[in-house]
């Protein structure tokens, strides 16, 4: 063996001795557990290789593919078309602030005398922060109460519907880009109502197809509500800690934008990020789905994607294990979770807390 032979030998023993020396006190790399999530529109050429290419997601149904995928539930996302034959026997409500809802209406539409987000929801202290907005799950007497002043029964059908875009009559309002209109849809899921739906595309779809509006202000005779809570649609603070260590098996999803998924913003509105002290997102989190990316158009075309694109979004995932959807507040996951249950998934849950809470428990781990 000549001398540079040699030489090169003792260079590559030095530099695997080195090697050895420092992973035995730092120890190897690791990757962030990628679960399911190596599927068709996932990885290079994305922002994170968790979240889906929108290019793929919106080509054309090919060939093999399901238009509705098996165990769907299309019947929970309503059509204009559908909603004008059951003005008479659905239970329909407005869940657009009261001066819109005093403006027009759909025929026979109730009002909560409130957004539907304030009446289903409590204002949320964080110790340290202070309020942060109507972000609480009440208790189920509270809303068994509120319920039944309203006249909401368990016996009837309930379609939801809002604003699909921001209203310049009273300024600051999402309407469907938030997911206002699933809020109350996952509350009275979570509470044991059998048949909730939502309208497609909120008021401008039904007023996009000539049907008429009417402004007279409807009320129902108050009922006697009483829930049987789904305990597994909602998933605490407590249940997610031992998602994120590992304890407790689940699919943990985020509807969050890639921003926030990756820990440069803390959320979208300065207002609410100024009210969370950190960035990132919780460990074993699997799948970065931004709920924007479940409409067709935003903001030209609010109307939710055909299903088989949906299901696009969510493949890879196993229908039947326990699925976890969290955001900032619980609204955009509240879309998520609707969408779940739209393409059939057995065993959806809202993590209502969200990010709104984890990010501000320092004692809560993060990941960046």
């Amino acid at each position: 063996m000549d001398r540079g032979v040699r030489y090169l030998v003792y260079v590559i023993v030095l530099l695997a001795i080195g090697l050895i020396i420092i992973y035995s006190h730092t120890g190897l790399p690791t990757k962030e557990k990628a679960h399911e999530t190596v599927v068709p529109g996932y990885g290079a050429g994305v922002v994170s290789p968790l979240t889906p290419m929108l290019g793929f997601v919106s080509l054309p149904i090919q060939p093999g593919e399901e238009e509705i995928p098996q165990g769907a539930n299309p019947q929970i996302l309503v059509e204009p078309s559908e909603l004008k034959k059951h003005l008479n026997d659905w239970i329909i409500v407005d869940c657009r602030e009261w001066e819109l809802y005093e403006m027009g209406h759909i025929p026979n539409a109730i009002h909560l005398g409130e957004s539907c987000n304030d009446f289903f929801r409590e204002e949320l202290e964080i110790p340290g922060v202070g309020v942060v907005g109507e972000f609480k799950v009440p208790s189920v007497e509270d809303l068994e109460k509120r319920l039944s002043e309203v006249g909401i029964r368990m016996d009837k059908t309930i379609v939801f519907y809002d604003a699909a875009k921001p209203s310049e009559d009273v300024p600051g309002l999402y309407g469907l880009m938030a997911g206002y209109a699933f809020v109350p849809f996952w509350f009275m899921e979570w509470l044991g109502h059998k048949d909730v739906r939502v309208l497609n595309g909120g008021i401008e779809a039904w007023i996009a197809e000539g049907l008429p509006l009417e402004t007279k202000i409807n009320k129902l005779p108050p009922s006697n509500f009483k829930a049987n809570v789904v305990r597994n649609r909602l998933a605490t603070t407590e249940d997610v800690l031992k998602i994120a260590k590992g304890e407790l098996k689940a699919q943990l999803i985020d509807a969050r934008t890639p921003d926030e998924f990756l820990g440069r913003v803390k959320a979208p509105s300065p207002a609410v990020a100024e009210r969370i002290k950190r960035a990132g997102r919780i460990p074993n989190t699997i799948r970065n789905i931004p709920h924007s990316y479940m409409f067709i158009d935003p903001p030209n075309d609010f109307r939710l994607r055909p299903l088989y694109q949906l299901n696009r979004l969510y493949q890879g995932l196993n229908k039947e294990e326990w699925t976890v959807f969290y955001c900032v507040t619980g609204t955009r996951a509240s879309l998520a979770y609707f969408v779940a249950r739209l393409l059939g998934f057995k065993n959806p849950a809202l993590y209502h807390d969200s990010w709104i809470v984890w990010g501000n428990n320092e004692t809560l781990p993060v990941v960046k």
